[in-house]
């Protein structure tokens, strides 16, 4: 029986995991097992998904004793019971769509995957089939910046001035004292507002970060962030720094909303209405990029310093960190790709790549090539991959000679 086969199932796992604390695996061993357990896990998501509804819908969770659907699964998940009728949500939409049943059959899809894909079914016909196929591809953020363009899709110029209007009345900063010491903030505002002040934020902390990492420091860029505001407030302002840029397609503009397949967006930010975008027009420190279906990829320079022109190409491709499934969009890295400027590669436009700094590392130290071309990048590890622990060292001993060579001169 289905049951008693899956029952045993189950029954293995559990002697595997039992026998996980006897192992001592090889590192790719121990690695290959965890990206096993996780398929399992995706599997056993899948199968909720599948079959809760039926559950719901026959009211067989009160021979448990439980009250509702969303009490009994989040009992058996062990999840709340808010977070277990969102999930019934999301089975219960997946039951509309011969698309997503396939894809939970084949055990595709994690219960956060569903639920994202399940809101593009609710957002437009066929929705799942357009959100779908970049899962496995895209990483969690470009997956919900899609489902962000598919709601900008739908949203009249009257829904979605609406929704600024909102977000501007809930405006608000609010800071207290940490039990544990330290001042602890949070903030809410507009997307076009916040993009007035994000860029100088953005390019202190990077440039914190770099002259901190040169002198042997590790700490994360969220940390620098905060030195960079503080920095700012002081100053009074963001002053002369890099403004906000802001990348919309031609059609969209036009029409004032976004249109199909449209882009609306402020690097490093997100998708944004066109309200929003056109509010921006007239800042003296914000770059529009306009994106009219000319072909960008002949743009080219001789020299190290990224010419504007090319910068704005490479911003315009590289929305997100190049390498698949990462996503990464702050504080991104311009990297000669293919061929290094010190082998006399040219700075043009398809050998550049925007990439996070922990891939400009891996890249850079760790042997790891990006292949092919935009958007279809394929990330190839070195036939012997370093350890985290060689990349960190070789960072660092590239920094402590770049400090030398500044001090002594070329």
């Amino acid at each position: 029986m289905f049951v008693d086969e899956l029952e045993g199932l189950v029954g293995q796992g559990r002697s595997l995991l039992q026998r996980t604390k006897d192992q001592c695996l090889r590192p790719d061993d121990a690695r290959r097992s965890v990206e096993w357990f996780a398929e399992l896990e995706k599997i056993g998501a899948s199968g909720v998904a599948l079959l809760s509804p039926q559950v719901v819908a026959d009211g067989s969770f009160a021979k448990e004793g439980h009250g509702t659907g969303a009490d009994w699964l989040g009992a058996v998940t062990g999840t709340s019971p808010s977070a277990a009728r969102k999930a019934l949500k999301a089975a219960s939409m997946a039951e509309q769509s011969p698309v997503l049943q396939e894809a939970l059959a084949k055990g595709e899809l994690s219960s956060s995957e569903l639920d994202l894909v399940a809101q593009a079914a609710a957002i437009a016909p066929k929705g799942e089939e357009r959100l779908l196929p970049l899962v496995g591809k895209a990483s969690p953020a470009e997956l919900r910046d899609e489902l962000s363009n598919m709601r900008a899709e739908t949203r009249s110029k009257e829904v979605a001035h609406e929704r600024r209007s909102r977000v501007h009345r809930n405006r608000h900063f609010r800071w207290r004292q940490d039990p544990s010491g330290g001042i602890r903030g949070e903030f809410f505002c507009d997307e076009a507002a916040w993009a007035r002040f994000a860029p100088s934020v953005e390019s202190r902390a990077v440039a914190l970060q770099k002259e901190a990492h040169r002198l042997g420091s590790d700490e994360s860029l969220d940390a620098f962030r905060m030195d960079a505001l503080l920095d700012l407030m002081g100053e009074g302002g963001a002053g002369s720094a890099p403004g906000a840029i802001v990348l919309i397609d031609a059609e969209s503009l036009r029409q004032g909303s976004m249109a199909p397949g449209g882009t609306c967006e402020i690097d490093g930010i997100g998708v944004v209405s066109v309200e929003a975008a056109t509010e921006l027009l007239g800042q003296g420190n914000v770059q529009f990029i306009v994106k009219d279906g000319v072909d960008i990829r002949t743009v080219t320079s001789a020299t190290r310093t990224i010419p504007k022109r090319v910068e704005t190409a490479l911003i315009a491709r590289d929305r997100v960190c190049a390498v698949p499934g990462c996503g990464a969009r702050h504080g991104l890295q311009i990297d000669h790709r293919d061929i290094d400027f010190a082998d006399d590669g040219p700075s043009e436009l398809n050998n550049l790549v925007r990439l996070c700094r922990t891939h400009h590392d891996l890249k850079t130290h760790g042997g790891f090539r990006l292949e092919g071309e935009a958007p279809d990048w394929k990330w190839i590890p070195p036939a012997q991959p370093k350890s985290a622990g060689y990349i960190a060292r070789a960072r660092r001993l590239a920094a402590i000679k770049a400090k030398a060579r500044d001090r002594d001169g070329p």
